[in-house]
Formats: C-alpha cells, sequence, structure tokens
C-alpha cells in the first residue's frame, strides 16, 4: 500500500519525549532525593567523589523498585569483586608498561564482545571498562599505597549511592507486582476501547503492543522474588499477559461490541485492583462473530480467579547461538579497542589525565551499529553541553549566594530533577538526561565546600566530547554497519509472523506490533548516519511503506483468525468451497513467507518473486469471489464465505498498492 511517511521532525520528537505520562514524575522526584541523600552522606563523611556517586543513581534507577534492588546490589558485588581483582592485576603489571597494555587491551576487547555476542550486554562492557581503566591509573599514580587506597574510597563511592537506593525502593520504589497487573489491565482497558470505536483507540493499542512482553515477564519474576506478591500469583499473571496480548491483537478484526467491552473493562478493573470478579460473571457478546473474543477473556479470568488450571509453559525455542561465528562481534570489539587506544595514547602523551573521560566516554557510546552509535554520541554531547551550562551557570549566578549546605542540597534537587525528567524518558532522549547529570553534577560537587573553578569540570566534559568525536570517526571510518539491516531483519520477522498466524493453529498476532515498533525507532536512528550509508541501503526508502503496509494488513488478518473460531464455520458447505478456502489461505501465507524472504533479497529478483505470487494469490481469490457470487442467498455457510472473501480481497489489494508504490 501506498504509505507515505508522516513521521514527525526531531524537534517534534523532542518535545514530545518531554511531556508527562504515568509514573515519569515520581521516577524523576524518587532518584531527585536519593541524589541529595547521597550529597548529605558525601559532604558529611568527606567521601570523595560526591559527582560520581550521584551519576550511580542515574545509572541504577529503574522503573520498578525490585529491579532497582536487584541492579544496586549488583554494582555493589561487582565493585567489590571488581576492585579487588583489579588491585591484583595491577600488582601483577605494575612495573612493566607493556603488560598493563596488554591487559587493557585484553579486557577491553573482550569486554565489548561478549557484551554484543552474549546476553551479559551492558554488565560485560562494564566489567571490561573497570578493568582497563584500573589498568591505566599507575600512569598517574604510581606510588601503589596511595592507589590501593584510592581504590578502597571507590568501593565506598560506589556502595553509598547504591545503599540509599535499596533503601528508597524498599520504602518507596514502584511495585513491581501492582505494575505487572496493571501491564494486563491496560491490554484489557485497551480492547474495550477497540470494541467501544473510542477515538484514538487504535493508536494507544498499537503502542501497548509495541512495547512487548520484557516488562511483564520481569515485574512478575523480580516480584516473586524479592517478596511483593506470591508464587502462585506471579504464575497467573505470567500466564494471563499473553493472553491479554493476544485478546488485544484480535480486537483489531472484530466488530464494534459495547457489551463485551463492558465485559472487558470490569475484566480488566478486577486484574488491577486484585479483585474477584462476580460468581455469575461471563464476557457477554452481542455480535456473533465476536464470540471468540469472548471464549478467550472467560479464559483468562478463569486462570486469574483460579478455576481453570493454567496452561503448561512453553519454552520458546531460542535462536542458534553465534557467540563465536559472526564476524561482526570481532569488528565491534575492535573498532571499540581502537577508540578506547586512541583516547588513552591523546591524554597520556599530553599527560592531561583531566580528560580521562574520553577514554569512558568509548566505552559507552559505542553500539552494535553506526546509527545507534552516533545516536548515542549525539546524545551525550547535548546533555553534556547542556548540563554544563547548568552547571557553570549555577557557579557564577548561584554559588556566590549560598552560605550553607541546606542551599546546596536546593541547587542538587534542581539539577537533578531537571535531568531525571529527561533521564526517564523512552531510549530516544534517556542518556541526554543522564549526561546533563553528570556534567552538572562535576560543576558543582567538586569538593567539600564552595568551589568557583571551573576548570576541573570543562576539562572532563572536553573528555566526553574529545571521546565522542573520535569514536564518531572510527566508527565511520572501520567496518562501518548500518541499521539497515536490522530494520530489515525486523521487517521480515513481522512479515514472517503474519504469515504464520493465517494458518488453522498459526502464532498469536501480539509478537508482530514489537517487531514493527523495533524497525520504526532505528528508521530515526537512521537518520544520524552517513549519506554514503543511507544510499547503498535498499531497505531504508521502502521501510516506512513496508511497515505501514504490515500494519494495515493486521487487522484483516486478525478478522481472519476469528472468522476460522467461529461456531459451524462453513458448516455444510460443499468440498469446493472449503477448498478454495484453504487454497486462498495457503496462497496469502506464502506471499508473506515470500515478502518477509524477499526485504532481504536483491532487486530486481524479489520483485519478480513477489509479482508472481501475488498473481496466485489473486487468481485464487478470483475462484473464491466467484464461488461467494454463485452461492445461494439462503445457505447458512454464505455469510461466512462473503466475510473470508471481503478480507482477503483487502489483503490482496493492499499488497498490490504496496509492491506498485515500490
Amino acid at each position: 500500500m501506498a504509505a507515505t511517511s508522516t513521521r514527525p521532525g526531531l524537534f517534534e520528537v523532542f518535545v514530545d519525549e518531554l511531556r508527562p505520562f504515568e509514573g515519569r514524575l515520581g521516577a524523576s522526584l524518587r532518584m531527585t532525593l536519593c541524589c541529595v541523600i547521597v550529597v548529605v552522606l558525601s559532604m558529611s563523611q568527606h567521601v570523595p567523589e560526591a559527582a560520581l556517586s550521584c551519576y550511580l543513581i542515574f545509572f541504577a534507577s529503574r522503573d520498578n523498585a525490585a529491579s532497582g534492588i536487584l541492579i544496586a546490589l549488583a554494582l555493589i558485588i561487582a565493585a567489590s569483586v571488581g576492585i579487588l581483582l583489579g588491585l591484583l592485576f595491577l600488582q601483577i603489571a605494575a612495573d612493566e608498561p607493556m603488560l598493563r597494555l596488554f591487559f587493557m587491551a585484553a579486557f577491553t576487547f573482550g569486554g565489548m564482545y561478549f557484551s554484543v555476542a552474549t546476553k551479559a550486554g551492558p554488565i560485560a562492557a562494564t566489567v571490561g571498562f573497570v578493568f582497563a581503566f584500573v589498568m591505566t591509573l599507575n600512569d598517574f599514580v604510581p606510588i601503589p599505597e596511595l592507589l590501593s587506597r584510592g581504590l578502597s574510597w571507590m568501593w565506598v563511592v560506589v556502595f553509598f549511592p547504591m545503599a540509599t537506593l535499596v533503601l528508597v525502593n524498599a520504602l518507596i520504589g514502584p511495585n513491581p507486582a501492582k505494575l505487572a497487573r496493571r501491564y494486563t489491565a491496560r491490554r484489557l482497558a485497551a480492547a474495550a476501547g477497540v470494541l467501544e470505536d473510542e477515538p484514538g483507540a487504535r493508536e494507544q493499542a498499537l503502542e501497548l503492543l509495541a512495547e512487548g512482553a520484557g516488562e511483564s515477564g520481569a515485574y512478575t519474576r523480580l516480584g516473586a522474588l524479592f517478596g511483593f506478591h506470591s508464587k502462585a500469583e506471579a504464575a497467573r499473571l505470567a500466564a494471563i499477559a499473553p493472553e491479554a496480548r493476544s485478546i488485544l491483537t484480535d480486537s483489531f478484526g472484530a466488530r464494534p461490541d459495547p457489551a463485551l467491552a463492558q465485559s472487558f473493562a470490569l475484566l480488566a478493573k478486577a486484574i488491577e485492583e486484585r479483585g474477584v470478579l462476580p460468581a455469575l460473571w461471563r464476557p457477554f457478546a452481542d455480535i456473533p462473530a465476536n464470540l471468540p473474543l469472548a471464549a478467550s477473556a472467560e479464559r483468562l479470568a478463569g486462570w486469574w480467579s483460579g478455576r481453570l488450571p493454567l496452561p503448561a509453559n512453553e519454552a520458546e525455542k531460542a535462536a542458534p547461538a553465534d557467540t563465536f561465528t559472526n564476524p561482526a562481534y570481532m569488528q565491534f570489539a575492535l573498532k571499540t579497542m581502537l577508540a578506547v587506544f586512541i583516547t588513552y595514547a591523546i591524554y597520556t602523551v599530553g599527560g592531561w589525565f583531566e580528560i580521562h573521560t574520553a577514554m569512558i566516554t568509548c566505552f559507552y557510546v559505542a553500539l552494535g551499529t553506526t546509527g545507534e552509535t552516533l545516536h548515542k554520541a549525539t546524545l551525550r554531547i547535548i546533555g553534556c553541553l547542556i548540563g554544563a551550562a547548568m552547571g557553570v551557570g549555577s557557579i557564577i549566578f548561584i554559588m556566590p549566594h549560598m552560605t550553607d549546605i541546606g542551599h546546596l542540597l536546593l541547587l542538587v534537587a534542581a539539577g537533578s530533577f531537571i535531568a531525571a525528567w529527561v533521564a526517564n524518558g523512552s531510549s530516544l532522549v534517556q542518556y541526554m538526561g543522564w549526561q546533563m547529570a553528570l556534567a552538572f553534577f562535576l560543576c558543582v560537587l567538586k569538593g567539600f565546600g564552595p568551589a568557583f573553578d571551573i576548570d576541573v569540570a570543562t576539562d572532563r566534559i572536553l573528555g566526553i566530547l574529545i571521546g565522542n568525536v573520535v569514536v564518531t570517526i572510527v566508527f565511520l571510518w572501520l567496518w562501518p554497519t548500518s541499521v539497515s539491516t536490522s530494520i530489515a531483519c525486523n521487517l521480515s520477522e513481522a512479515a514472517k509472523k503474519l504469515g504464520e498466524a493465517l494458518r488453522p493453529f498459526g502464532t498469536s498476532l501480539a509478537a508482530i506490533a514489537p517487531k514493527l515498533g523495533e524497525a520504526e525507532r532505528l528508521g530515526r536512528l537512521s537518520n544520524f548516519e552517513a549519506n554514503r550509508l543511507r544510499l547503498v541501503s535498499p531497505i531504508l526508502p521502502h521501510a516506512a511503506a513496508i511497515e505501514a503496509a504490515t500494519q494495515e494488513a493486521l487487522p484483516e488478518v486478525a478478522r481472519l483468525r476469528l472468522l476460522r473460531q467461529r461456531q459451524r464455520y462453513l458448516f455444510g458447505a460443499p468440498r469446493c468451497v472449503k477448498a478454495a478456502t484453504l487454497a486462498q489461505e495457503a496462497e496469502t501465507a506464502g506471499f508473506l513467507n515470500l515478502a518477509a524472504t524477499a526485504i532481504m533479497a536483491p532487486e530486481p529478483q524479489a520483485r519478480t518473486m513477489l509479482n508472481l505470487s501475488l498473481h496466485r494469490s489473486t487468481e485464487a481469490l478470483h475462484r473464491l469471489e466467484r464461488l461467494a457470487h454463485k452461492t445461494p442467498p439462503r445457505a447458512p455457510w454464505r455469510r461466512d464465505l462473503v466475510e473470508t472473501a471481503g478480507s482477503y480481497r483487502k489483503l490482496v489489494d493492499g499488497f498490490a498498492r504496496t509492491l506498485e508504490a515500490l
């Protein structure tokens, strides 16, 4: 279908990212409170590096209490083990510069390699960074006793903020059990909105579906682990969350039905409030075509109330591991290692350790693709400049009038809240808030009293800018990897799952929206890539149209799934009608599966294959429509056949428009 891209510009996206949403104010206030407590402890106990301690609050904060506690405890353990092992390796290589460089290269390469090749992710990158950075300290603190004492203080610098985060989350953090119930309730309420045909309901439903299943699973597991709800309730929530996503997706193909919408709304309220449904409650559908949805809701309610046994957990088939076979992982690790050594050489040769943030930047800006890396670098630069402006402005205009620690706490609270508000946005702007906080803290938290010298802060900020420039040059020059490959993979998966959903007993449609959402996110990040990468990409010019076509096909596929579940579907129809229906189903599913392959295939073979497949699907549809036209008006199965042919007609016409537009 000839869908044109109507994506907003960068400024509109940024403004939209700053708008309030449920939970954003609370999360920002909790992060602000933690920063204020850390400053009080650091100033009263003379703990150094208060700026780093406050920044760790931003690094470790999560959207629920259990995740926040878990990551805080993990960082305390990681800091303890990392500092001890770092001291051990430093003692081994203290008098051997070449051995220190070898360890530095090995830790950098290993950490960044396993950060993309395994599920360890940021943990592997952080471990690699800690070990590599410790290897550089001997160049500037050559006295072992002082170095050991400094590293011991670093444990305190990590422990104070993490202990504060654990305490605040335990007392006032968001309850993950409540969030897990709300996750399911919101999807049922959104399905009610779709069935009521409320304005904007379908757009809201697509946003919820794009969030995927990761959040719900984390809330459920961690809630049970930390005792926020029982294991029995966690098992019920784990079972009903996928069913709620399937109900929401299938509601796109349903007819408006206020009675069923009211049933969904009551069920959503009962789950969110941990309530009990009335004993005689049954979901009621005014429209016979919506009866399968009512049956799904009744099954979900039975699992929630305990009347029905929970389904057996089906383990997802893991994709084959390519940890040691994918050359992209090695290339990524080598690029990052090169950037790290370039920045290390810059501040070592010049004896300018104050800009060591250049090397740190390389670890935390580098990502798998050029678009993602440059997007993160851009956020780091902008956030760094905004935070520096906030800090320098505070030093010039506010600090001369400050007389006690209370004034400092008010200043820290104001700066922390502004940065936290940005940091609690989506991934499109989150990292900018982190850098605003770091630059601001570096300016205003440099000692244990008022300080008006901005040299240290400006040096570290300059280091961040140098690190971003180096990473940008390296990732653009050496093995540049465009986001277009990831976009194509996500669109291909969405088309494949759409085809699978058409098959008898096919998979749920709920997995499609997250793939489309990820493709859209990566499409925005492609704007950060160099034109030479964008111009050679075969998918970027057509990604928005393919994404829109898949979204437009989703309601018709959902309607066909509901039709198949209808009682006495095509009951009594002659064998030729059933055969024609099955043939159309196979041809349409085959076209979608072929489209999933063609997205990754070169022109013109891909277009030729798709045109031939669409031609076969159109011929099968003509046979089905002729049978529907010849069917006697009073045949009990005529309505099923007409509605089925109508849905396939919309699908085939949409595919034809998309191919023509491409």
